[in-house]
């Protein structure tokens, strides 16, 4: 999936005067993970709320909602990981 970059810092990737587009299928995944429910107001149930676990007890089924999610924002993943509170998501090689 092809989209608008952002750096680092979430500001807009820009090279010689215009937009840098590229793959940003992690971009979202990063995003959507980090992201609590409600902060998209478009789609008010999107959202990974990766920080209501940091330092709580882990959603069995977090990984697998997460997943879901994921597919609805057309990011096809293989695996969604959590150990030692690092998300670790391997994404399907586009063909």
């Amino acid at each position: 999936m092809k989209g608008i970059l952002v750096d680092d810092n979430g500001d807009l990737m820009i090279s010689g005067g215009r937009l840098v587009i590229g793959d940003n299928r992690a971009q979202v995944a990063q995003h959507l993970i980090g992201a609590f429910a409600g902060e998209y107001k478009h789609a008010p149930m999107l959202g990974g709320n990766a920080r209501n676990m940091i330092a709580g007890q882990p959603d069995p089924f977090w990984v697998g909602s997460v997943k879901s999610q994921l597919k609805q924002c057309l990011v096809e993943v293989e695996r969604v990981i959590v150990e030692d509170g690092e998300v670790v998501v391997e994404l399907k090689v586009e063909s």
